[in-house]
């Protein structure tokens, strides 16, 4: 009776190992869910955030109601690659100048932001310059583009211009808020106010 004993003691300690093989195996699998893209890689409300240039200066500050951000994992020739587009909801953006002196305050209802580089303005673009020394004090339009590298700014929708004694209106704008220069290029029409 001993030797049944022993032989059915074996065979229960032989069937835990193997349930607690099995179970130790299935424990380190981990489940890999698919990546909605349609879903924010992060999203918060009521930010802040400011960039700053290598030599530390202040390059610009982003304030927005909502902020959500979008990031796409690819790979592209062996190398993975990270695009990031984040959208912001009633931005408004401070740039600044080489003496980190705020230089222009652009608002509108959304924007994207692509890789850091392109910010894209849509619905009720208004770009005010914070300087008192410039011609040209306000542009408006209803979509946008700037680059935040060099501060290039261009729009094919129609374009007010305001400035000391002046309104312009016109479309195809290509400009520079560093230099301070905007061309419109067509149906351009210009009001001057006599300065008395």
């Amino acid at each position: 009776m001993t030797k049944t004993r022993i032989g059915i003691t074996l065979l229960l300690i032989m069937i835990a190992l193997a349930l607690i093989g099995s179970n130790f195996s299935g424990f380190n699998q981990q489940v890999i869910q698919p990546v909605d893209h349609n879903l924010p890689t992060y999203q918060s409300q009521q930010t802040v955030t400011a960039v700053y240039a290598l030599d530390g200066k202040l390059h610009y500050r982003l304030m927005a109601e909502e902020v959500k951000n979008y990031t796409n994992s690819s790979v592209n020739n062996t190398a993975l690659d990270h695009s990031t587009v984040t959208w912001f909801t009633k931005p408004v953006m401070t740039l600044f100048d080489e003496n980190a002196v705020g230089s222009w305050e652009i608002k509108a209802d959304q924007a994207k932001l692509t890789d850091g580089k392109m910010l894209y303005l849509y619905g009720h673009v208004e770009v005010n310059n914070l300087t008192a020394i410039s011609q040209l004090q306000k542009i408006t339009t209803d979509n946008a583009e700037v680059n935040l590298i060099n501060q290039n700014i261009s729009s094919n929708d129609d374009v007010n211009l305001y400035g000391v004694g002046f309104t312009v209106n016109g479309m195809k704008m290509r400009g520079n808020l560093r230099n301070q220069t905007v061309e419109l290029s067509e149906k351009v029409k210009t009001h001057y106010e006599n300065q008395q």
